[in-house]
């Protein structure tokens, strides 16, 4: 590596560190300081620095500052599964993917100037720094989406099955609240039976019941529907068994048509590799002994 280079990344890298501990420092309130003093045998000393709190503090309200989360960020986590336990780790969490996807890029910046001979000077390193960091903090947003995604998707599976158990529950003389409760264990559509059944047992309105499910799981109109049957046949005493059984098969139906466009959309991706495949087996069953003819010819 250039001595030059070397010796400007060095400087940035001791100038950067600087300007945080004093950013993080100014950033502490001192009665919080005060507040980590304790006096015991040894004298009085400060207690609990070696804990991540003050960086995770000041790392937590940059995130905030650079990019709030528009919305209820709570009710998403609630609605995602709890994906990242709590607002503070989700910013957390992008700060600190920022950061290493940003020294990730300066790492490769410096090797492809060491391994391939370029010569990359400090303004396309930082570029290359700069796109990292800014990948590595949309990440938990994308990760995020993606969780809400999957639980949605999850949720229309199990309500197929769950459906139908409960129609079956009360073909055989059950009530609806027992129904409910037997299908517990169909993963988060099971759940949120349970849930409605002890809910709803101790005399808790159906309606708040409902509501309060409906927060914890991610936007589906299924299951949306699902609930506002509940809530009819709760409240006005309808039947409930001829309705749960049709959305039961048309949930099934759009589970199989679900599971036969991955079907096909796998055997795309695979039909797509085998050409790739092959394309670079013949190039280099081509194009390798042309090259080594040329090579021995020109020597």
């Amino acid at each position: 590596m250039d001595s030059s280079l070397f010796l400007s990344l060095s400087l940035a890298l001791l100038a950067g560190i600087g300007i945080f501990l004093v950013a993080a420092s100014i950033s502490i309130p001192m009665q919080s300081l005060t507040h980590r003093i304790r006096d015991d045998g040894a004298g009085p000393r400060i207690t609990g620095m070696a804990e991540s709190t003050i960086f995770r503090a000041f790392f937590v309200d940059l995130s905030k500052r650079i990019r709030p989360v528009s919305g209820d960020l709570e009710d998403t986590l609630r609605r995602s599964g709890w994906r990242f336990e709590s607002e503070v780790h989700f910013y957390a969490r992008r700060m600190l993917a920022a950061c290493l996807l940003m020294m990730l890029c300066i790492v490769i910046g410096i090797a492809l100037n060491q391994v391939l001979g370029l010569t990359m000077g400090l303004v396309p390193i930082a570029v290359f720094a700069c796109l990292g960091a800014l990948l590595g903090f949309i990440l938990p947003d994308i990760e995020l989406k993606n969780a809400i995604d999957r639980r949605r998707i999850r949720l229309k599976k199990e309500m197929g099955f769950g459906l139908d158990q409960i129609h079956i529950y009360l073909q055989s003389g059950a009530d609806l609240m027992e129904a409910l409760s037997q299908v517990a264990q169909m993963g988060i559509f099971g759940s949120a039976c349970e849930t409605i059944a002890a809910q709803v047992s101790t005399g808790e309105p159906i309606s708040v019941v409902t509501e309060n499910v409906q927060k914890t799981l991610p936007p589906t109109p299924e299951f949306d529907e699902f609930l506002k049957l509940l809530r009819t046949g709760i409240q006005k005493g309808e039947a409930v068994q001829e309705p749960f059984r049709e959305r039961a098969a048309s949930m099934r139906q759009m589970l199989v048509r679900s599971i036969i466009e991955e079907g096909h959309k796998s055997r795309i991706k695979v039909t797509f590799l085998t050409i790739i495949f092959m394309l670079v087996a013949t190039m280099i069953v081509t194009i390798v002994p042309i090259t080594l003819l040329l090579f021995e010819g020109a020597f």
